[in-house]
């Protein structure tokens, strides 16, 4: 092969190596471009959807609040202005009634005691440009230590009672009306009424009752009785009042005898809902005799303390004061613990 020959294939080689080495730096080239749109692309998704989450904030099953919009409108001096804060409550367990067949009718046994839980609730203030509340309501709740359920066992042996006499009738209407005597508006509402539980089943059958809600509840108002000693048969007659003898919505729709919860503003939607009656007598109940009943420090039920935040006195008039808006609803209630009383 002559030397021109030789040369000429040396350069053939060296240009094949080029070709390969920029063929090579070319697709690398390809790699790192697709590589950085793909991040760029990704950095701006990951931008819009976290704008998008930052922007509206849900607070439990309420409607969405606009951070923003409240921001804005706090801007401007002539508009109203809102305010969005949080507060913990104490949650009320519920209690949870079960059938025995180990306990006499009449009588029941706490299985398991009750622990309160804690919520958060989250309200919203709007202020006018004076700086004045214009309104305040809640705008969610999110449970923030679950309660745990009290359960009380309730007896369903049947109890066979001696012969009754003659005198023992007499007895038992004296009885009756002892209870009837003891009855007057001033009267301390932070003990028994006595009345047993046949004389409930009495009071509370009526005609007026006519989806018999108090009827087939009316031992429950005796149960309440023998626990947090209060009068049952008051507790009976806010349900009553409240609720039209168990046929306003509230009651039907949330098992709720007493507006529980409810604010004047939206009462429905505000309104507790439970599973059963049952739950909502023994919670009214309970309420009563914490916040409304007995002054601070009086030992309660299951070894609590009062806590006497609404406390006025033990008399319908007294609780009044803090329990209801309408000024007049001390008068309704004891007209219908009057009625149930004079049942008797």
């Amino acid at each position: 092969m002559q030397e021109g020959d030789e040369f000429m294939m040396k350069i053939t080689k060296e240009k094949r190596k080029i070709a390969k080495i920029l063929i090579f730096l070319c697709v690398l080239l390809f790699v790192l471009l697709v590589m950085y749109f793909k991040f760029i692309s990704n950095k701006q998704s990951f931008a819009s959807n976290y704008h998008d989450t930052v922007k509206t904030i849900r607070i439990s099953n309420a409607k969405p609040i606009n951070i923003e919009d409240i921001i804005l409108n706090n801007s401007y001096q002539n508009s109203n202005k809102e305010e969005i804060y949080e507060k913990q409550e104490e949650l009320e367990y519920i209690t949870k009634y079960k059938n025995s067949d180990k306990l006499y009718v009449g009588t029941t046994k706490v299985s398991q005691e009750g622990r309160n839980g804690i919520q958060t609730i989250t309200m919203k203030i709007i202020y006018d440009e004076n700086g004045n509340v214009v309104s305040e309501e809640q705008v969610g709740a999110r449970v923030t230590k679950s309660s745990l359920d009290k359960i009380i066992e309730i007896g369903t042996k049947i109890y066979v009672e001696p012969t009754v006499t003659q005198n023992d009738n007499n007895n038992k209407n004296t009885n009756g009306d002892e209870k009837k005597s003891l009855l007057s508006f001033d009267m301390a509402l932070n003990r028994p009424s006595g009345f047993s539980l046949e004389q409930f089943k009495i009071a509370l059958s009526d005609s007026k009752d006519i989806n018999k809600i108090f009827e087939q509840n009316a031992e429950y108002f005796y149960y309440i009785e023998e626990q947090y000693s209060i009068n049952g048969i008051f507790v009976a007659a806010i349900g009553i009042h409240e609720s039209a003898w168990g046929t306003s919505r509230i009651a039907r729709n949330k098992f709720n005898l007493f507006g529980y919860g409810a604010y004047d503003s939206n009462p429905y939607n505000g309104a507790y809902s439970f599973s059963s009656y049952s739950e909502s007598i023994d919670l009214l109940a309970r309420v009563l005799v914490k916040y409304y009943l007995n002054p601070k420090g009086t030992l309660i039920y299951d070894g609590q303390v009062a806590s006497g935040k609404y406390y006025n006195g033990s008399t319908v008039s007294a609780v009044n004061q803090k329990y209801a808006t309408d000024k007049n609803w001390a008068n309704c209630v004891y007209k219908f613990m009057e009625y149930l009383y004079n049942k008797v």
